[in-house]
């Protein structure tokens, strides 16, 4: 992606309620939030892909950027609620790591704290988090469009992109409510963190052209625009007249339907490791009679149950660079 230019979706996600990113690296399964909260989502980490990835994403999961939960941050309207439902939960708040098991019930944070979670390497093989969020009624706030579109984001933007636009990162945060604070050193790191973002994410990246949404991503995509229209920054970037958002009924109407498709880029929006398992557990069935498998059978249901030829992984590695 060239400088200063805004960024363009490799993947369609809309219209899923659960989506997976990072060859199921990460899952959210968006649910119908309670009264008073903006969202809920059940948020699953895994350790490592088991299967066959591309070279893409193995660098990734074995470098400094894996995506084992969300960077340092604060909500600056926001109270958020964590319950963990399985494996160890690593929240750290203003400094202080604290190791959050089911045992703990839901936890809440309130807003302009700085903190960050990831999963513990004693997780086991992954770690299962419900999240929500208080309703602000603002539309700068965290929200299912502002979750679809990050992750969408960050899945593209560090597989296809080679890391994420610094501009656009900080438009799509602030569009949720979400801020980046200044380093430990610095004070008033609150206010210099979210003023960074208004500014250069808000202000001049929409006078740039960039916009936080995109209809490859976003399931309910008149809200979005119906958001991003009510902001001077951003209503340049959208095109019609779009109604406010609706009901929980109208998402799950929408969801109801097939799920996108991305040609070789589908593979790493699936879970890996579950196929590579399920691959498996058919050649082992197959070859019970033997009393063995062996290894280019598995392989071959590989490629059966996940849909990937022989040749996917290096197309992936040839995916174009914008």
């Amino acid at each position: 992606m060239g400088l200063f230019t805004p960024f363009v979706p490799y993947h369609t996600s809309a219209g899923s309620s659960t989506i997976r990113k990072f060859g199921g690296l990460l899952t959210v399964e968006f649910l119908e939030p309670p009264p008073g909260r903006s969202f809920m989502m059940r948020q699953t980490y895994r350790l490592d892909v088991e299967g066959p990835v591309s070279p893409e994403l193995r660098k990734l999961i074995d470098s400094p950027k894996r995506p084992d939960g969300p960077a340092m941050h604060f909500h600056r309207y926001q109270s958020e609620f964590f319950h963990v439902e399985h494996g160890i939960c690593v929240a750290e708040v203003d400094g202080v790591s604290r190791n959050l098991t089911p045992e703990d019930g839901e936890v809440s944070l309130p807003a302009n704290r700085i903190h960050r979670f990831h999963i513990h390497p004693d997780s086991g093989e992954y770690m299962t988090v419900l999240l929500s969020g208080s309703d602000a009624g603002i539309d700068n706030q965290l929200d299912r469009v502002f979750f679809e579109n990050w992750y969408g984001y960050w899945h593209d933007a560090l597989l296809y992109d080679g890391g994420l636009d610094f501009i656009q990162k900080l438009q799509m945060l602030d569009a949720g409510g979400h801020y980046t604070p200044a380093p430990a050193w610095m004070p008033f790191r609150l206010f210099f963190g979210y003023w960074t973002s208004v500014i250069i994410g808000r202000w001049l990246g929409g006078l740039l052209g960039y916009k936080p949404f995109f209809k490859e991503y976003t399931t309910d995509w008149e809200f979005a625009v119906n958001k991003m229209k009510s902001s001077f920054w951003t209503r340049r970037s959208v095109d019609g007249f779009w109604g406010a958002k609706e009901r929980w009924a109208r998402e799950a109407a929408l969801s109801a339907g097939p799920n996108p498709t991305n040609a070789e880029l589908q593979y790493l929006l699936e879970d890996v490791t579950a196929a590579t398992r399920a691959a498996k557990a058919k050649a082992a069935e197959n070859d019970s009679s033997n009393g063995c498998v062996e290894n280019g059978e598995v392989s071959r249901a590989d490629q059966e149950i996940i849909g990937i030829s022989s040749g996917l992984v290096s197309e992936t590695a040839q995916v174009r660079k914008r």
